[in-house]
């Protein structure tokens, strides 16, 4: 007698052997790993995206974790991309590529938009964002000029609030309440000194020790009484009393800095040059954290022209596109405190 047929048991599914699909949709960090490809060193590729070091090295990490692979033997000896990294860097060149050309492509599109775009900032407000957005609008409009003045941060408030300019950069400690308010930088400050100040080498600087040492200012920081940025981290540190230097420009006080005739506080992207041709000096360093943000700032109240509209528009772009690293950092874009 024949048994009945024993229903077979479903079978297990294999696991997969395939490995999980790298997450390549980050374009900020391929571009990161194509400069630091590009230039053989991490170091190199920061100095060239005006980014800090700190920030390219957690690019890299992130980039790696999220292919699962690793893109460069890296060492104090060695800087060789792996066989999966020279593979990226050459489709990250063909991607470069590719982009020239469609800029090209699309320089030859004139959009027709013409007019004048104004923007007040303080003296050497740089930004990633603004800088793109500049690029972005004179490839896509050509026919746009540009008017950038320096003034203060009190001033161009002011002038953004009274309509008299329709953008400003500028710093604040906190959003104006009046004004649409975009961080586009936030700066770390140092105390620095020169070869030649007695402190020069020191690692044992307290902020007590600096507090009636003579002190290089920026002119402008003395003038009114609102309590802007700059004036905030010369008041929180206890610096100034002693004032034997002032200047407007940044170059004059690295100089009167640089050569010993005082200590002053700088924007870290502003000093790492001198500081690494060994001129500057940081003092205090781990001990004092100054910052202020760099803002870009329109009045919503305003009405803008079609040619300023395109302007925040591509801004707004520019924005949403940056790596979050090259906006907060401690040493990537450079604002010098003109208030």
């Amino acid at each position: 007698m024949n048994k009945p047929d024993t229903p077979a048991l479903p079978a297990t599914p294999a696991k997969s052997t395939t490995p999980p699909r790298a997450d390549l949709s980050n374009w900020g960090l391929l571009r990161m790993f194509h400069f630091i490809a590009d230039s053989g060193s991490i170091t190199a590729a920061a100095r060239r995206l005006s980014v800090s070091q700190p920030s390219v090295s957690a690019a890299l990490q992130r980039l790696e974790g999220q292919i699962g692979q690793r893109l460069i033997n890296r060492s104090s000896r060695e800087f060789v991309l792996t066989p999966p990294g020279q593979v990226l860097f050459a489709e990250t060149t063909r991607m470069f590529r590719a982009a020239a050309r469609a800029e090209a492509l699309l320089a030859q599109q004139t959009s027709g938009l013409t007019g004048q775009v104004q923007v007040q900032t303080v003296t050497g407000g740089r930004s990633l964002v603004f800088d793109e957005t500049l690029r972005l609008m004179h490839q896509r409009h050509p026919g746009v000029s540009f008017r950038i003045d320096i003034a203060t941060s009190r001033q161009i408030i002011r002038n953004v609030v009274d309509r008299v300019v329709p953008f400003g950069i500028c710093l604040m400690q906190r959003p104006y309440s009046e004004l649409d308010c975009h961080l586009i930088l936030r700066a770390e400050y140092g105390i620095f000194c020169g070869r030649e100040h007695p402190l020069w080498g020191r690692r044992d600087v307290a902020l007590d020790d600096l507090r009636h040492t003579p002190f290089i200012d920026f002119a402008c920081s003395t003038e009114g009484s609102v309590p802007e940025p700059y004036l905030i981290l010369r008041t929180a540190t206890g610096l100034g009393e002693n004032t034997v230097g002032t200047s407007p420009d940044i170059a004059e006080i690295i100089r009167m800095i640089s050569v010993g005739l005082g200590v002053g506080i700088l924007p870290l992207p502003a000093a790492a040059p001198a500081v690494q041709a060994g001129t500057l000096w940081r003092l205090a360093a781990g001990k004092v954290t100054l910052e202020a943000d760099l803002y870009l700032v329109t009045n919503p109240a305003a009405r803008l022209t079609e040619t300023q509209r395109a302007f925040l528009t591509t801004f707004q772009e520019a924005l949403a596109r940056a790596d979050p690293d090259s906006i907060v950092q401690n040493g990537g874009a450079s604002a010098v405190p003109d208030l």
